[in-house]
């Protein structure tokens, strides 16, 4: 007996998630180049809304205010550094050194693809802090399910519980570290994420025995 074919209300379902899911990259993509190019404060829903080819009701309805369209960039800033690559590579990672040293790598790609975004973020308006908040609530959840692996391990500080480690990491991955170290200090991105591995090394991990 042939298989039943796939159900046509299935299909339709797929269809419009599908095309809901490109609706939301569409208005996100436009919102990054118009915050990018005017600046946060002078772009306006209309103005994302005719970039993006839709109406300003449709961006309303997926994301509800400009606040939540600023947040949900937050998650495209992560795409466009080749966030599921570094997840993978995260993943496949045993050694808690090599963890640490793919996280700071990873850190220094999502700040060099971010800059712009994130250098309007730090605009005073409650908008962009709601963006902020977003990103850094993201990166301490990232955080505390790579510090869990590497605390499941035995390789954290005998002296540091695993929500110490997490609070130490995320000080030390935060924007304001990379910009003082790139914009401040003149540092290569490749020499940020050098010293960034080095340091959570150092503030996270039981030193190894020396060889001899």
């Amino acid at each position: 007996m042939a298989a039943p074919a796939s159900s046509p209300r299935r299909y339709r379902s797929s269809r419009r998630e599908a095309q809901a899911a490109q609706t939301r990259t569409d208005i996100l993509t436009a919102a990054r180049e118009l915050f990018e190019s005017a600046g946060f404060a002078a772009t306006t829903i209309s103005a994302v809304a005719a970039r993006a080819g839709v109406s300003t009701q449709t961006v309303y309805a997926v994301f509800g205010s400009k606040a939540k369209l600023a947040a949900g960039m937050v998650e495209l800033m992560e795409e466009s550094a080749d966030a599921a690559q570094w997840r993978a590579r995260l993943d496949t990672e045993r050694d808690p050194r090599r963890i640490l040293r793919a996280f700071a790598e990873w850190t220094r790609a999502f700040f060099v693809a971010s800059k712009a975004q994130l250098m309007a973020a730090r605009e005073v308006t409650a908008e962009m802090e709601d963006m902020a908040r977003e990103g850094n609530s993201r990166r301490r959840d990232a955080l505390t399910e790579l510090i869990g692996r590497i605390g499941a391990t035995g390789a954290l500080k005998r002296d540091l519980t695993e929500a110490d480690a997490v609070d130490r990491a995320w000080m030390l991955t935060g924007l304001d570290t990379y910009l003082n170290a790139t914009a401040g200090c003149g540092w290569s991105p490749e020499r940020f994420a050098s010293w960034l591995a080095e340091t959570l090394e150092q503030q996270l991990l039981e030193p190894t025995a020396p060889t001899r």
